[in-house]
């Protein structure tokens, strides 16, 4: 897609970001929506052959709206100045592991996958499953192609949780309050023919933690108890 033309529209949109504006130039944004709208799609039918548990989504079921959730924000800027999508076989509205990816105003083109925001209860089953089968995070560790996208990342507390010896195992794991990995570049020193590419490449070396974090919490419940929270 013209990751270059997205960028600039997307800094336009940063500086004049209100409804005349965007009005005003809905053409560009229509354009530069169907270019991502391909570049989803791409995506999907490539981590597919790594990941069928995606096969079935349509790029409809990963994009996120433009519009931003404004009812508890104090910043009232209608409009997110990125466009972005998550790759979740239950769909967008859930904080099941999933792969996620963006490209902001800044030119930032971020590929991650995980968990940003997992519930206490999810927290719990993760680091049981870590403790009960610590095997599996070893081989994932061990993966380089894993290791070579970052790893495993995200905050952490500072104490062991409840049930967490001081000595265990992976405790650097075990004290995560977020499961994530992934890289980030400025999309306009890619090729604009090699986005797919990139993105590809990380999401399948992700497969398997994504595979690990999926089997550590078990079969998904068959229906959400309360929205997540409104991450991107």
């Amino acid at each position: 897609m013209r990751t270059v033309e997205l960028v600039a529209y997307l800094q336009e949109l940063a500086l004049n970001n209100n409804k005349a504006w965007f009005d005003a130039n809905r053409e560009t944004y229509a354009a530069l929506r169907a270019e991502f709208t391909e570049l989803v799609g791409e995506v999907l039918g490539r981590v597919a052959l790594a990941d069928p548990a995606v096969a079935h989504l349509r790029p409809a079921d990963c994009i996120f709206r433009i519009n931003r959730d404004v009812r508890f924000a104090r910043d009232k800027s209608p409009y997110k100045t990125q466009f972005s999508a998550i790759l979740c076989p239950q769909g967008r509205s859930t904080n099941l592991p999933a792969y996620y990816f963006h490209i902001n105003a800044d030119g930032e083109l971020l590929a991650g996958g995980g968990m940003y925001a997992p519930e206490p209860a999810q927290l719990a089953t993760v680091r049981r499953f870590i403790l009960a089968q610590p095997d599996r995070l070893d081989a994932l560790l061990a993966d380089p192609a894993f290791a070579a996208v970052g790893g495993i990342s995200g905050e952490s507390f500072k104490r062991p949780p409840a049930g967490v010896p001081a000595d265990a195992p992976h405790l650097a794991t075990l004290l995560r309050k977020q499961y994530l990995s992934g890289q980030s570049v400025d999309v306009r020193t890619l090729d604009p023919g090699a986005v797919a590419d990139w993105i590809v490449l990380r999401f399948t070396a992700m497969a398997p933690f994504i595979q690990w974090l999926r089997d550590a919490l078990g079969p998904p419940p068959a229906k959400m108890e309360k929205p997540p929270i409104a991450i991107f």
